[in-house]
This record gives structure tokens, C-alpha cells and sequence, in this order.
């Protein structure tokens, strides 16, 4: 996902796709399912979408 957001950043500024996936991170986070490095890649996401909100 991480290079999707690379390659495409308005992705993050869009606002129904940053809006769905801003809201859907805490459930993914929260998950026990996803892995430490998986944990740590939603969380570069998190801040990506902050950085392009701001």
C-alpha cells in the first residue's frame, strides 16, 4: 500500500479515499491480526495522510 501512496500521493489527499482509509486504520491497528512491520507501515500511512492534510 505504501508504494501505492508513493507513486500516487493525491491519493492521500483525495477526499473520500483519505477520509475511508484515515477512518478505517484504527480497526486495522487495533487488529491482532497485523504483524509488528505491518503495524508500523499503517502507522507511516497514519502520518502520510496527516502530513497531507495539514
Amino acid at each position: 500500500m505504501w508504494s501505492l501512496f508513493q507513486i500516487r500521493p493525491n491519493l492521500l489527499r483525495s477526499g473520500a479515499a483519505a477520509r475511508a482509509l484515515r477512518d478505517g486504520l484504527p480497526v486495522m491497528l487495533d487488529s491482532r491480526e497485523v504483524s509488528l512491520r505491518g503495524r508500523r507501515e499503517l502507522e507511516n500511512i497514519r502520518y502520510a495522510i496527516r502530513l497531507a492534510e495539514a
